[in-house]
């Protein structure tokens, strides 16, 4: 991508906001929340490769994968089989989320090869990050919160 066009395309924060709310029909809050302490995260990744690479990578919470799952399968959150489907229920938002980024930011002439998303649990909240403001989204989504960032490819 190059520095003109940078400047002309949304950041990741936008592209965030338009996948949630399709996709999930998740609302952000007007404030992000802190990193609550003792929270059971979720960490996942998904890169992508062809005319330039990339890495996204989100960070949340265990409460905010399970409500995803189920605005994504339409079922209540307290249901056993949203709680069963939170790892994929990221792992799908990923794949969308990184189709969109590729879209909106790459253009549609292009192929563009993208890894299988890997979510695991981790035990402590994301470290603060030193990415470029647009390529860093951190969100408060029905009261929890929301990491992602992108690391452009070498």
């Amino acid at each position: 991508m190059s520095e003109s066009s940078a400047t002309t395309q949304p950041d990741l924060t936008h592209v965030v906001l338009d996948v949630l709310g399709d996709l999930a029909f998740m609302l952000t809050d007007d404030q992000p929340t802190d990193w609550p302490a003792g929270t059971a995260w979720l960490q996942g990744e998904v890169k992508y490769r062809g005319a330039c690479t990339g890495t996204l990578r989100c960070w949340c919470t265990r409460d905010f994968a399970v409500r995803l799952a189920a605005n994504l399968l339409g079922i209540e959150a307290h249901d056993g089989e949203a709680q069963a489907e939170a790892g994929d229920a990221v792992r799908e938002f990923l794949n969308v989320l990184c189709g969109q980024l590729i879209t909106v930011w790459h253009g549609r002439q292009d192929v563009f090869d993208l890894s299988i998303p890997v979510v695991c649990e981790c035990s402590a909240p994301p470290a603060d990050c030193d990415h470029t403001p647009r390529h860093v989204c951190r969100l408060s989504v029905e009261g929890e919160p929301l990491l992602c960032t992108y690391c452009p490819g070498p």
